[in-house]
């Protein structure tokens, strides 16, 4: 996926390590569906 969004011109994209589900479990900050849009529009 963040090759993906690499591609599609987004520069701060990193890849997690045990995925999202493992930075969620962790309780590390999210952003709300729309917002990362938002902010490369």
């Amino acid at each position: 996926m963040a090759h993906q969004l690499r591609r599609l011109g987004y520069r701060d994209v990193r890849i997690l390590k045990g995925g999202l589900g493992s930075w969620a479990n962790a309780g590390l900050p999210l952003e709300a569906k729309g917002s990362a849009a938002a902010a490369h529009a």
